[in-house]
């Protein structure tokens, strides 16, 4: 479980580092394509974190049912905001984008404090 723990952290930095880019790419727009690799990258951490975590439910760890719920919605927050974001026009998509990271990030850190 050490290495959950410890990875949790590391998505959490990771996902926090995301936000401030997104933020920063509501002010300067050329950086978004860059902030989408970047949070494609951060969506792959997610999801590493996950099978992490379900390889320890099969090994006899059992988290708190509220665990299940924030992992679940760090893994599906981005990928569901830049899905609806690459829907929209090119300037409410960077706003999407944002509250995307910003969620993860919030995720993350509430799946941190639960489990």
């Amino acid at each position: 479980m050490l290495i959950h723990d410890r990875y949790g952290v590391i998505v959490t930095i990771v996902a926090a580092a995301g936000a401030v880019l997104a933020v920063a790419s509501l002010l300067r727009p050329a950086l978004l394509p860059t902030v989408r690799v970047y949070l494609r990258l951060s969506v792959f951490a997610v999801a590493v974190q996950v099978v992490i975590g379900i390889a320890l439910v099969f090994g006899g760890h059992r988290p708190p049912a509220l665990h299940w719920f924030y992992g679940a919605a760090t893994l599906v927050a981005l990928p569901l905001a830049m899905l609806i974001g690459g829907s929209r026009d090119a300037r409410t998509e960077p706003i999407w984008v944002m509250g995307g990271a910003v969620a993860t990030l919030l995720f993350a850190f509430r799946a941190m404090t639960t489990g």
